[in-house]
């Protein structure tokens, strides 16, 4: 699975959650715990999130735990 794969998978991740949680809100933040769970083995989840913070889709709290939508994160799940 190639950065942009595991990306696509991290934000339909996002959007089964948000749904569950009634709409995507920005600020809506997943445990990286979380977004790694269902993720195939050897799949390198932790450099599509940095690769998303650097995109600015997502922001992480200073311990890298947690991850939340931006504005242009929470549009790129609403498009998924």
């Amino acid at each position: 699975m190639d950065s942009s794969q595991t990306e696509q998978a991290i934000i339909a991740r996002y959007q089964e959650r948000c749904h569950r949680a009634g709409g995507v809100q920005v600020g809506y933040g997943m445990r990286a715990q979380a977004i790694r769970l269902g993720q195939p083995r050897g799949v390198d989840v932790d450099s599509a999130l940095n690769a998303m913070v650097e995109k600015g889709w997502l922001k992480a709290n200073a311990a890298g735990t947690w991850y939340f939508l931006t504005a242009d994160g929470a549009e790129r799940v609403k498009a998924a």
